[in-house]
This record gives structure tokens, sequence and C-alpha cells, in this order.
């Protein structure tokens, strides 16, 4: 099988492939007046294009400006475009027919059509996506949400990372229609003039719009686009609100509060119409992988005061006015934390965001199990604001990827999305990022099914301590009652394990933590070290109980002098047992590990199997995100109930994707030991039953 072919199976369509894709079929018209409104943005358009195989379209079509309308659609065929009739819906129900003035010709000749498969749902695996023409579809790429600081211009840092993404074999990218960044269509920054008047939008964004979706469509890189963000209608995260030209405050505003956009008679018009326009001016590129409505809608104040039901309903109509007017069927999103959200009823996939404490298990594993969900997941955002490591390391970048290669070991099997996707560009590692989509489309991984995520002991005279790590921060998630092996294998349940115990009856009433349980089986007696590392500025205690005792307790008084770091340590004899944390209060707690008194290999393992196809990614715990890594480790990855033939073992680069020489082994069944090579900070091996 040739590279390219491979490519082309994950989805993937570089720039030397797509090389130049042809524009969209375009007509221009003008229309007769019509007397019952006064904003040409608003009138509801439809224009018939005819396709060379005869196929009727019938495809909104958007106000383009000096008088004019454009209708677009998509060069899928050969042969003649004719422009047809046009009507004129009202509220998206009565139509009428128009006589309109073509200012184009009637006909386009097409001589290229797009080579860029769309992407759907997979009708075969609800939880996958496939392309157009049949081959599975799996995002691999990284967000670059608006033009990193100190880019001299918008457009030009996008011309420079579209063909970087190509090169890399990666296929996704996420861009929000930020304002800051002169990609709002109404809502300028201050130093491009003042924002349209609501329910109209700014030619030039609009014309930036264009060039990036022709970027997105000649490179081959898929765009997942993000209509609007928490902070133009939230007052605390991240907000804009101030600023926001829809803010009755702000001249030519008429909201009072950010609440109101999602119940607002007036806001929700103004919003269809703009929705309506994207579909229309964007709609017939195949680049479009989705389009995701809020970005992180859950830090938008409606939602923050208790109206969910309101957020939930605005998603609905807004999916099902998009699905009315999309002839292309693009795929709609939003991002929200909570996948069980009523929020999500009528979206295509789920798009949840990471920022855990411990990334390597986060990455992992989904809320609910992923096998629950009847759609799509993948994370669309992977970020380090809660990781506990340096800013040297940070600035380094060396925490990027190494999760984004522990989400495909794990319940899902899709890429986590990083965050810091200007950061790779900026330090040339993207080809870091395309080492995964390598792996994930040489071994078919997508294509497998019944694989089932593990995790391995790997024997390694290197030791380290043994310790249960905080995975998850301020989740909206049930105590945690986890079994925990004592053996250094990583459980799909570390991701549960809360940094934060939260003692307030307000926080356990919002459905954060005030407790978590931890069995595990010590081979020895030892003394249990409970770490905690924050207090909230209230104070809180903590409760310790072993085996149901209390064991230890303390309370610590909070403020700026507060006594932390500080340790709790609790004796333990050989034997199974059951550790209890429980924040006391009046507030919360912040745990960052429970060091259990044993030490554990240096290597860790984590993957996916079935029984003809075992991937593992192995790492080094206390290199893996090192500035300064020690000596490599050499171990030996002992792989259960494997069964019994003759297994061909490839030991893989993970910086830059590629395979070293296999051997093949006769395996009797059971377990399988595999030699590593020596691994400074991680590798990947993949073992192939071959008979």
């Amino acid at each position: 099988m040739t590279t390219l072919h491979l490519r082309l199976l994950m989805g993937i369509v570089l720039a030397q492939a797509a090389a130049a894709g042809p524009k969209p079929i375009e007509f221009e018209f003008v229309a007769p007046d019509n007397p019952a409104t006064q904003n040409l943005y608003s009138r509801e358009l439809w224009a018939e294009v005819v396709t060379p195989s005869g196929q009727k379209l019938n495809l909104p079509a958007y106000y383009a400006d000096g008088g004019l309308f454009a209708v677009r659609a998509r060069p899928e065929e050969l042969g003649t475009y004719r422009f047809g009739s046009v009507s004129e819906s009202t509220l998206g129900i009565r139509k009428t027919d128009l006589v309109v003035s073509l200012v184009t010709p009637a006909t386009v000749q097409n001589t290229e059509r797009t080579r860029l498969p769309s992407v759907v749902l997979d009708p075969k695996d609800p939880r996958m996506f496939m392309r157009s023409d049949g081959l599975p579809f799996t995002p691999v790429g990284a967000n670059l949400a608006w033009a990193a600081a100190g880019a001299p211009d918008t457009l030009g840092y996008y011309q420079s990372a579209f063909p970087l993404f190509a090169k890399a074999n990666l296929n996704w990218m996420r861009i929000w229609m930020a304002h800051w960044d002169g990609l709002d269509l109404d809502w300028l920054p201050a130093s491009l003039g003042p924002s349209p008047k609501p329910g109209t939008v700014d030619e030039g964004v609009a014309e930036t719009w264009d060039k990036l979706v022709s970027l997105a469509q000649e490179n081959g890189v898929y765009l997942q686009v993000v209509l609007q963000h928490h902070g133009q209608f939230t007052t605390t995260s991240n907000s804009n609100w101030d600023t926001n030209p829809w803010n009755a405050a702000n001249p030519g505003g008429f909201l009072k509060s950010p609440e109101d956009f999602f119940t607002d008679a007036n806001a929700r018009v103004m919003s269809l119409i703009k929705y309506r326009y994207i579909v229309a001016r964007w709609g017939w590129s195949p680049a479009i992988m989705a389009w995701e409505l809020f970005n992180e809608v859950h830090w938008t104040d409606a939602f923050r005061h208790g109206h969910e039901a309101e957020v939930a309903r605005w998603h609905s109509v807004v999916a099902s006015y998009i699905r009315l007017v999309d002839v292309y069927g693009h795929l709609i999103t939003t991002s929200t934390e909570n996948l069980r959200s009523p929020v999500y009823e009528k979206l295509d996939y789920y798009q949840p965001h990471l920022y855990a404490a411990n990334r390597i298990a986060g990455a992992r594993a989904f809320e609910p199990a992923y096998a629950t969900l009847e759609r799509p997941a993948f994370y669309g955002e992977e970020g380090d604001e809660h990781q506990p490591v340096s800013d040297a390391v940070k600035a380094l970048g060396l925490n990027i990827v190494p999760p984004v290669w522990a989400s495909i070991m794990g319940q899902g099997a899709m890429a986590a999305q990083p965050w810091n996707g200007w950061q790779l560009l900026e330090q040339n590692r993207l080809g870091e990022l395309g080492a995964v989509f390598r792996f994930l489309a040489i071994n078919r991984m997508v294509k497998q099914t019944g694989l089932q995520p593990f995790s391995a002991v790997v024997e390694c005279a290197e030791r380290v301590p043994l310790r249960i790590v905080a995975g998850q921060v301020w989740q909206r998630r049930a105590a945690p009652d986890i079994a925990y092996p004592v053996d250094g294998t990583e459980p799909i349940e570390a991701a549960n394990v809360p940094a934060i115990l939260d003692g307030s009856a307000s926080g356990r009433a919002d459905g954060f933590p005030d407790r978590a349980t931890y069995r595990f089986d010590l081979p020895r007696g030892t003394t249990l070290r409970v770490h905690v590392v924050s207090v909230a500025r209230a104070g809180c205690g903590l409760r310790v109980s072993l085996d149901g005792g209390v064991a230890a307790s303390h309370t610590w008084a909070g403020g700026s002098g507060a006594p932390v770091p500080d340790v709790l340590e609790v004796p333990a004899a050989a034997g199974r047992h059951a550790l209890l944390l429980e924040a006391t209060g009046p507030d919360w707690i912040g745990i960052s590990d429970v060091d259990l008194g044993l030490d554990t290999s240096v290597l860790a393992a984590v993957g996916r199997r079935s029984d003809n196809l075992i991937c593992a990614w192995v790492w080094h715990r206390s290199n893996l995100f090192a500035v300064n890594p020690s000596a490599p480790a050499t171990g030996t990855v002992d792989f259960d109930n494997v069964p019994v033939g003759s297994w061909r073992i490839t030991w893989w680069d993970t910086l830059k994707g590629v395979a070293g020489e296999p051997r093949v082994v006769t395996h009797p069944g059971g377990t399988l030991k595999v030699q590593t090579p020596p691994i400074t900070r991680h590798a990947a091996v993949v073992l192939t039953l071959t008979q």
C-alpha cells in the first residue's frame, strides 16, 4: 500500500493532491425590492442552480454588497452549470417567485471539480466519521483559533499555516470568528472602525473568510468554524461583554444583559440572519467539516445562572435552521463539558474540552464512558492550564503532543486536538503531531473493530514512587470509587481522580465531588501520604479514613497564610484497603496525589487491542515532561492473554512517525514479553497477528 493511499485512507488530502482546488460556481443577480424589509441581509432568497447532470439545487443566496445578491454551488461535476429560477421565502415558510436581473452569465462551464470529499457521519458506525467517498475520516490537527500574538496580519498568518499543516499530514484546524482578530462578521475590533449595524455584516471580514475557506480547500485541511464564543455573552470568564456591540450600554446595542442573547427575539432573528449568510456564502465548500455553534457555552452567564434549558432550546432552534438552509449538509456541533447536556440533543457530535491536571489519564477517558455514547466524540481543545509542570516545560512545548498519543490509546478512536497549535507552528514542530496521524494511518487503527483500551505491566530496573495522581479539575462528577492497581498499570479510571474536593454546600449542590475512595491491595506494610497543595481562602478540612475508621484529619484556616503544601500520613498494613478522602468544608481543598509508599517501573504503557492487533504507547514517567531528561530506560512490556500465533512486532519513533525494522515471533499463547528499545521520553509499539 502506497503512502499516498494511506493518507487518503485516513481522510488526508495533501496540498500536493488538492493543488489549487476549484472555486465555487457563482452567479450574481439583482432582485426587485421587497417593501417588507429594509435590511437586504435579512432577505431569504433562494436560487436554483442546475448541475451538468441535470440535478436542480435550490440554494440560499446572500447579499453580496453593492445591490447584488449571489449564490454559490459546489463544483462537483464537469460541464455546464445553469442559473435557474429565484424565489423568496418569509420566515422560512412562504415562497414567492421573483424575476431577477442576472449580472453574470447564465451558464458557467466548469473544467475542474473539487477533489476534496466532504465529512459526514458513518452510517455503519454512529460514533465515527467518514468521507463522502466512503473512506474513513479521523481528525488530526490543532487549534489555530486566531492569529498568534505578534503576527503581522491575520490572513498572512493562515496563508503560512495551512500549507504547513498539509505538509505535516494534518487534516483539521479550528478557527474562531473572533472580533479581536478581524474574523467576526458583525463585530470589528476598534482598529478597524465601528462594527456593522446589528443584522448586517462587514464585507471586508467576509472577504477574509473567502480566502481562509479557499486556503483550507487548496490544502486539504478541514475547518471547524466556531460561530460564537462564551466571552461575548459572559461577565466573568474571558468576558468581552463590555465592548459587545449588541450590549445596550453601547451605541446601537439592544441587549440589557448577556443572558438575553439566548431569549431575546431580535437577537434570535439577527443571529439567524448571520448564520444563513454564512451557510450561503461558504456552505459550498467541503473543506468546512462543521459549524461549531458556540465555544464553551457553559461559561456564558445564561448557562452559569441556571438557564441551561434555554441555552439548549437556542441550540436546537439554530441547528434546525442551519439544516434547513445548508443544502450540502455540513455537520453541526458545539463545545461544552457535560456530554449529557440537552445542548447536544440535535447536534452531530460531542466536542468536550480537556484541561486536566493529569493530561495523560484525562485524554484516555470520557464522561460518560465512550462506549455509552451514540455519536462521535473527541477533545476539540486539549491544553495545559491545570497541568502541574514548570513554565519552562510549557515554553518548550514538551507537554503538547504526548497527551495526543495517550488519547488514541484510550476509550475513543480519535485524537485530542491541542489548543497550543500556534506554539507547534511557531516552533516548527507540527511534524510531531503529524507522527500521530502516520501511526494511525499505517496501522489502520480507525478501521479496526473491537479495539479495547488496556494498560500493561512494564518490568524495569529503574523505579519511581507509585502515586495516585490527581486527574480532573473542577469537573461535575459523582464522587469516585476507584480500584487502583499497584503493579504500575494505568487504569482508565485515573482520569476521574479529583484534584479538588469541594466541601461546601453549594459545591456539592452544583455536582462537584466532596470525597473520593481508592481501593488497593498493598504487598507490604507502608505509610500512605496524602499531599495537600491548595486550600480555599475560606479554609477547608480534610478527613482521611482507612477501612472505615478515621486515620487522620486536619483543618486549614485558609487565607493568604494557609500552611500548604502539607502532608497527612496514614500507616497501612499489607493487604486490601479502602482509603476515603473527605473535604469537611467550609470550602474546597486541593490534593495533588496520594503516595502509596511503594515504587513502580519508570516506564508505563497504555494501548488499545483486539485479538489480532495490539497498539501501545510507552513513556518514561520521569522524563516525559523533563526539560533535561535523564538517560533513557529499557524494560519489558508484559502483554497478557495474547493469542497463539506468529506476531510481527514493530517499534515506532513517536517524534518522527517512523517505524523501525519489524521482527516476527512465534507465540504459544498467554503473556508475551516484548523488550523495549531505549526510551528517553516515549515510543510506540504495534503487534500484528500475521497467521
